[in-house]
């Protein structure tokens, strides 16, 4: 009799392990929509149904290739990935390279980011800092990638003397705001979140529960441009 009843929880327990696993397939966990700094987010939060994530520091090269290819098609990206395809597209700046000891230039880089989100203008802002970055040394070899020569330690002034052409940056503010490490606090807290999702370095790309590892473009914006549109489709696909 008892043997009769062991067996008879023994399937009872089965069933109702079957049932959750039938019921959380049908019904999967939501996405979740939470961002860490809502001005580093396109997309709108209320409605988006995918979540993409890009884990960064300004002075990764292989970071800085995969937004210097979205930068170079921006129409396309916003129409087909944040508006067709309804994401929320979320970018959380670092300065893992500066607490790696792999460029001192990733602290200022992220602070000034910080500020000019401060100021809701983070997407101009980081853009027109790339593209600085770019004319200036990725363009000519320098910092492409980890073998070749490195960028020099730059002046904090690098970080905000190009602002006065971004109409809704306060140059002024923006000078204070990094020379006075305004954001310090926030760029080392997130930076000690990001290192519990990020393995090894970024870019890390986790799109829903797609995780993405690396950008290995080379910087022709069309070629690397093709590769985001690998990757962002790779997410769309995933369940």
């Amino acid at each position: 009799m008892q043997k009769a009843i062991r067996v008879g929880i023994l399937i009872a327990i089965i069933g109702f392990l079957g049932a959750l696993v039938i019921f959380n397939s049908l019904n999967p966990s939501p996405i979740d929509m939470t961002a860490w700094n809502n001005a580093m987010t396109k997309g709108d939060p209320e409605t988006a149904k995918h979540h993409f994530v890009m884990y960064t520091d300004i002075f990764c090269p292989y970071c800085d290739k995969f937004s210097d290819a979205v930068a170079a098609n921006m129409d396309d990206f916003d129409k087909h990935y944040i508006e067709e395809n309804n994401i929320l597209f979320e970018i959380r700046v670092t300065d893992m390279n500066y607490e790696n000891g792999h460029s001192q230039n990733s602290r200022p880089a992220a602070q000034g980011a910080y500020c000019a989100a401060k100021q809701g203008d983070f997407w101009n802002y980081y853009y027109a800092l790339l593209a600085k970055i770019y004319r200036d040394y990725h363009s000519r070899g320098i910092g492409v990638d980890r073998d070749s020569e490195r960028i020099p330690n730059l002046p904090t002034s690098y970080f905000y003397d190009f602002v006065d052409s971004i109409e809704d940056l306060d140059t002024e503010s923006m000078k204070t705001c990094i020379e006075n490490g305004e954001t310090t606090a926030e760029v080392d807290e997130m930076t000690k979140k990001a290192k519990t999702k990020v393995n090894g370095g970024v870019p890390r790309f986790v799109f829903d529960k797609y995780v993405a590892d690396g950008f290995y473009g080379n910087w022709n914006t069309d070629n690397d441009y093709k590769q985001v549109k690998l990757l962002m489709d790779a997410g769309l696909a995933s369940k």
